[in-house]
């Protein structure tokens, strides 16, 4: 016997492959070179030791169950005769450099029995493939694949509720696409005030969709968005619209926006826009009513200058009727203060009209969820708020001026109904940090509810326009016409 087993150690220590010669009860009797290079162990750690001795569970990973795994499989064959394989198995190897640590090894293993001339099992052959690179290598990749999916899943929801808000939001919005504007998206409402439906216009270019607009200079405004990055603002500027079955002349407020592709490079613009007609035209008719009101200015200087040209006359006329003298004199100085409070009220009314009101800016925000707490904000908003407003905040602890006066109610009421709410010149008092005063506003805003996929709503749209100036305009005009009325009759 001693004879035969070194014969089947110098056998098992020349096979190139990676295996270990096991008695029916898991002794170790010989093991090739191989298998002690891979094992880490010695040809005297192994010969003679119970397998499992050697290769214990690593006692750090409570889950391990490597050793249950491979002695089970090699039960089955003492028990059936047959060989079997297992499956990628993870079985840890105690680290020699670092005593008390294992590493991490992956092993492919083939079970086979050797018999006797009675068919009796007499040893078990296991052949080992060490796969930890491959193995190891496929999780990566398999991670690197999770974490892309995740990427890309987390990308399409962002698309996702960015084209939610973009879709329900209260102004024009629209992107297009290469030197032709190719129109990629536009919400419900710039289709509403281009006067298109969006099937007709989308995939087309935006000159082609819209042929009345067409040199009217939106198309050196874009290419030079396009040549140099620079986002292009624009007040009140004017276009041509087909729409409610006539050609109609409006007016922008309205900015370029370029687009990036991942390299940098830039592929297109957005425009976001607002309507403003009705108030350039405001602004329009008080510039009339101002001019109408320097015309009767002048005729009013033209008047006193001619009063004061006729005063010696008028004096000598009171000489000559001396019996009416105190009765004219007294006739002569009322007018002569009625035409000089006529004349100091115009010209205060004329320094009240020459301030032109500019653009309103408008301030958009997104709150989220039933305490209403800020996720956005952008810089007019941030201005309207007098810097008060942070991502995180609710609106009532960013304005807790506005719980009484309703607004933290409307946003309550959108919230719980689903239901948008809009205010037109609407009085607003708001708190200056600087002074803790409050100010007196008008805003012109929209409160609309922000939904998923069921209908559900995730939280608001705030679109606040500071429409204080227009109401001062609204004022004056309607101050204006009384006094021009009024001069008319004198």
């Amino acid at each position: 016997m001693p004879a035969l087993a070194s014969d089947l150690s110098s056998v098992f220590s020349a096979l190139p492959s990676t295996c270990v010669l096991l008695s029916p009860e898991f002794i170790v009797e010989a093991a090739s070179e191989s298998y002690l290079a891979v094992s880490g162990k010695s040809r005297a750690e192994l010969i003679g030791r119970y397998l499992f001795d050697v290769f214990p569970d690593n006692p750090n990973d409570p889950a391990a169950h490597s050793v249950a795994d491979v002695r089970a499989a090699l039960a089955q064959v003492v028990a059936t005769g047959q060989p079997n394989e297992l499956p990628v198995q993870l079985y840890a190897l105690a680290d020699p450099a670092n005593p008390g640590q294992f590493i991490e090894h992956y092993w492919q293993s083939r079970n086979t029995p050797v018999h006797d001339e009675q068919g009796r099992v007499t040893h078990i052959i296991q052949t080992v493939v060490n796969i930890t690179a491959e193995t190891q290598a496929a999780a990566r990749l398999h991670d690197a694949q999770v974490r892309e999916q995740a990427v890309r899943e987390a990308a399409e929801r962002q698309r996702g509720e960015l084209t939610r808000i973009f879709e329900q939001a209260p102004v024009a919005i629209a992107t297009y696409r290469g030197p032709n504007y190719i129109i990629e998206f536009a919400n419900p409402l710039v289709c509403e005030l281009w006067g298109r439906k969006q099937a007709d216009i989308i995939g087309k270019g935006l000159f082609e969709a819209l042929p009345e607009v067409a040199g009217m200079g939106y198309e050196e405004l874009l290419d030079g968005v396009m040549a140099t990055g620079e986002p292009y603002v624009a007040h009140g500027m004017e276009a041509q619209h087909d729409r409610n079955g006539h050609r109609e002349t409006v007016y922008w407020d309205f900015v370029y926006v370029p687009l990036y592709e991942d390299n940098g490079s830039i592929y297109g613009a957005m425009v976001v826009a607002t309507e403003v007609t009705e108030q350039v035209q405001a602004r329009k008719k008080i510039q009339e009513l101002n001019d109408q009101l320097a015309a009767v200015n002048q005729a009013l200087q033209e008047s006193n200058a001619e009063l004061l040209t006729n005063q010696e006359e008028v004096l000598k006329v009171q000489q000559l009727l001396e019996g009416n003298v105190a009765e004219r004199t007294q006739q002569l100085q009322s007018a002569l203060s009625e035409a000089e409070q006529h004349r100091t009220a115009l010209a205060q009314q004329q320094d009240l009209l020459s301030q032109i009101l500019g653009q309103v800016p408008a301030g958009i925000a997104t709150l989220a969820g039933p305490e209403h707490r800020f996720s956005f904000i952008n810089e007019h908003y941030q201005m309207l708020s007098g810097r008060r407003a942070q991502v995180g905040l609710t609106a009532a602890e960013v304005f807790p001026e506005a719980v009484e006066q309703g607004f933290i109610g409307l946003l309550d009421q959108v919230y719980a109904t689903g239901t948008p709410f809009q205010g037109r010149d609407m009085p607003v008092q708001l708190a200056d940090p600087a002074s803790g005063q409050l100010i007196s506003r008008h805003i012109d805003f929209t409160y609309q509810p922000l939904l998923n996929d069921q209908n559900q709503t995730l939280g608001i749209l705030a679109f606040i326009v500071d429409v204080t100036d227009k109401v001062l305009a609204r004022q004056q005009a309607e101050a204006l016409q009384a006094q021009l009325r009024g001069g008319s009759a004198g």
